[in-house]
This record gives structure tokens, sequence and C-alpha cells, in this order.
């Protein structure tokens, strides 16, 4: 089920909202939770049922752990044992087959491949769940029922994309007897960004795909403009997909009162590749931090050896992005782009902020296709055209046929010009949202009823969004 759907925004939501609050108001409110649990689970499942069994073991299994990590002598030994089998159960589903592909074409050997399915939000609730047992193994986090343990794994509002939650900033709230009441203001917020999130997704996201999948489809990326065009539009339909998910997950999660954690941040509003990466999926930036990169001795070792941890560090986070070399290169680009800037800063030169936006953001949208596209010779096909290497000819709006073909890729240019104006004209939907519960505006309510309105017209089947498939 996706929150951009009508389902969802009118049946799935709805009813778990109510059903949630009533029981809050009985003598069965101790089952409020285990009502957003099996809720979760369904919402889970209504992807794809036969992977429920999957995400129920690898609960069972974690919380096991995570028991055995508090009552016995082996911590470290549990520890370890628990992290390497959520890490193989991640490794076998997302990279079996991109392994024997691999093997295939570099010894020509007839691995057969078994094409499996990746099974949605696979990553996330591993990852959380690697974080919560490294916290009961550091004792940052807690014993709990298995009820509670299970929802803080499912809860449905971050279980597909994140944002990926530490145990002890979300199971309290869930466990918090004053958030089980209804909030008018956590209501009227949630409703912000929902409807927010839903307009950044189906007004603007959705909107780029045409264009896109046309230059994929025809590797039509080998002029100047196009290159450019097409490198802009997969930067801005990554911004404005995420972004619009992250809202609606928090909006969601504030229906329920309850607080997740800040995912996005104006990140193409950054001074440099670290200050982006510190913004852009901020709680999967902070998993690697604290479980990969100070795990291998961080800041705090030779500068050769820190500036390893930082390349493997985005490397890691290349590979995540998907099983391909693509996202690799992706990676490793982004790993080198960060030592480099981390040598940058120690020179103490300063730069002029708005010279420093303006290199950070040219410098992701040049490397932005490279998440998009599974074919890495395409995407050196389009920077080879964006350097100007094919020539800087920048054809007529008349001869320009392939852009101009039919209105739905004439729209591409006037979106990505909006698309530019809101990322740098305007501020995000966290510094927003309190000022639009202080204003009190009738207005204002209106004119987001009439957005939700046109989102929900606009929604045609629902898109995925680009993080299902990380």
């Amino acid at each position: 089920m996706l929150f951009n759907s009508i389902e969802f925004l009118f049946c799935f939501l709805p009813i778990v909202f109510t059903i949630y609050f009533l029981l809050n108001k009985t003598k069965f409110k101790k089952y409020s939770n285990l009502w957003l649990l099996l809720s979760s689970l369904y919402f889970y499942a209504y992807f794809k049922v036969e992977y429920l069994p999957l995400i129920l073991l690898s609960i069972v299994v974690n919380y096991f752990f995570g028991l055995l990590i508090q009552r016995t002598n082996h911590k470290k030994l549990f520890m370890i044992l628990a992290v390497c089998l959520n890490l193989a159960l991640l490794c076998y589903f997302k990279y079996f087959n991109f392994v024997l592909e691999t093997l295939n074409n570099l010894t020509f050997t007839h691995f057969d491949t078994m094409k499996l399915l990746l099974p949605l939000g696979i990553s996330f609730f591993t990852f959380q769940q690697i974080g919560y047992i490294y916290d009961v193994y550091k004792k940052d986090a807690s014993y709990s029922n298995f009820v509670d343990y299970a929802l803080f794994v499912s809860f449905f509002p971050q279980l597909i994309a994140g944002p990926i939650c530490t145990f002890s900033e979300l199971t309290p709230q869930l466990q918090d007897e004053n958030k089980k009441k209804i909030n008018r203001d956590n209501i009227n917020i949630g409703f912000f960004l929902i409807v927010v999130g839903l307009a950044k997704k189906v007004l603007i996201a959705d909107n780029f795909a045409p264009f896109i999948g046309q230059v994929i489809l025809n590797e039509a990326m080998s002029e100047f403009f196009t290159s450019w065009a097409f490198a802009l539009s997969i930067a801005l339909q990554g911004y404005f997909d995420f972004s619009g998910y992250c809202d609606m997950a928090l909006g969601i999660g504030m229906l329920f009162n309850i607080t997740l954690p800040i995912n996005f941040n104006s990140p193409y509003k950054s001074l440099d590749i670290s200050d982006y990466w510190r913004r852009w999926h901020i709680t999967m930036g902070r998993f690697l931090k604290y479980q990969v990169y100070i795990p291998m001795g961080g800041s705090r070792c030779s500068a050769i050896r820190h500036y390893w941890n930082l390349f493997f560090v985005f490397l890691v986070t290349g590979i995540w992005h998907g099983a391909n070399w693509s996202c690799i290169f992706y990676g490793t680009i982004n790993g080198i782009l960060v030592c480099i800037n981390k040598l940058w800063k120690n020179t103490k030169i300063e730069m002029n902020k708005n010279l420093a936006i303006f290199i950070t953001f040219t410098t992701m949208v040049f490397i932005a296709p490279l998440v998009m596209i599974k074919h890495i010779h395409q995407y050196f096909m389009s920077t080879k055209s964006m350097i100007g290497l094919n020539g800087f000819d920048i054809v007529s709006l008349e001869g320009f046929n392939f852009v101009f073909q039919n209105q739905n890729l004439k729209l591409n240019f006037i979106l990505l010009l909006i698309s530019l104006i809101i990322v740098f004209c305007f501020k995000n939907s966290n510094e927003i949202a309190p000022k639009y519960l202080k204003s009190k505006n009738i207005s204002y309510t209106i004119i987001l009823v009439v957005v939700f309105v046109i989102s929900v017209l606009s929604i045609t089947k629902g898109s995925e969004f680009i993080y299902f498939n990380f």
C-alpha cells in the first residue's frame, strides 16, 4: 500500500486512526499498540504477502537475540552473531544475484541466478534492528515486551523507507499514555505535512518520470541541452520524491502523536558535499556514523586511516543504493569528493556562500543519474555531453524533436523552473509547519484543502517512492 494511493488515504489511514483512539478511550486501551502492530503488518503484507513471514522471522530472531544479550555474560558474542545474521539476510536478497551475474561476466561461468525479488523495506527494518542490537549491547536500550518491540520495527509510517529510528526515540512514545489521546495541534501539523508531501510526490516528482523514462529508453543523452535537462530532472525528481515521502511519514506519525526524527533538511542548500550528506537521509547517515564509521576508528586514528574510513562509509552508501555498478561508482565518487572536501577544509580558505551552494548543487546534479540508470555507459554518455565533449550546440525549440514531441515532455521544462524556485527560494516543510500551526489562518487551511484535492485528483495509479527500491 502506498502513501500516495486512494486506498491508503481514504480507507487504511482513517480506519487505523479511528480504531486506535477509540481503543484508547475504553477498557481495551492496552490493546491499542497491538492494533497498530497488526495494522502495520497488514500495511506491509499489502504489497506482497509472501514477504510477511520474512519480516516476522526477522523480528522474532532479533528480539530473541536482544534478550540473550541482556541476560547472558556473552554479550559481545551474541551481538556480533545477531549483526552477522541480519547482514547475511540483507546481502542474500539484495546482492546474491548481482554477485552471480558479475562472476558469470568476469569468469565466463554459468551460475544460474535465482531472480530474487527484493523484499520491500528490508534495508530499513534490518538497519533499524541492527541499531537496536547494538544499543542493547551498549545498554542504551532496555527490555520491552514483544508487541512494543515488533511495533518499533514495523510502525507503518516509517517501515518502508525510514526514517531509521532508534529504540529510545520511538518506543517510549508508543508507550506514553499521554500520547494516546487525540491532539488537535498534532493533527493540524500532520495534515499539513501529509498534503505538502503528497503534492511534492504527485504534482512534481511523478511528472518528471515521462521525460526521464524517454531519455533512458532512447539513450538520448548525447546532446548538451538534453543531457543537462536529464540530469537536472533526475536530481529534482529524487529531491521531491524523497522529500515528499519524508513529509508524509512525519505527518502520519504526528496523527498518532509520534514525533519521528527529521530525515530531510534542504540538502540542495548545502555549502559542501559533507553538509549535503548531513541533510539528505539524515537517519541513514546517523546509522552509518555510529555502526560503521566510529567502530572503524572514525577520526581518532592516523590521517590516512581517517580518510579511508570516510571513503569506505560512502562506498557502503553507494552499495546500499543498489546492486549494480552504477551505484557502486556513485558511492566511490561521493567517497572521493568527501575526502577532497575534508582536505579543502584543512586549508581554511573561505568561499562565498552562494558560490559554495552552486558548486555543491551542480556536483550533485552531475552524479545524480548514477542512482537511476542501471547501465553505467549511459552515465558516461550523459556526462560527456554535459561537459561539452559532444559540442555546445543548443538546438532551437522547433528542431528539438525529441523533447518536444508531445505535450507531456514540454511541461518538463516548466516543471524544472518551478522546482528550482521552490528548492532555493522557499523554506522547507519542517520550517513552515510550526508557522502554519501558529497562524490559525483559515485561508491557509483552505489553500491546503485545495492542494490536497488537486493532488488526490492527480493520482492515476500509485507510483512507488524511489527509496522503496533501496
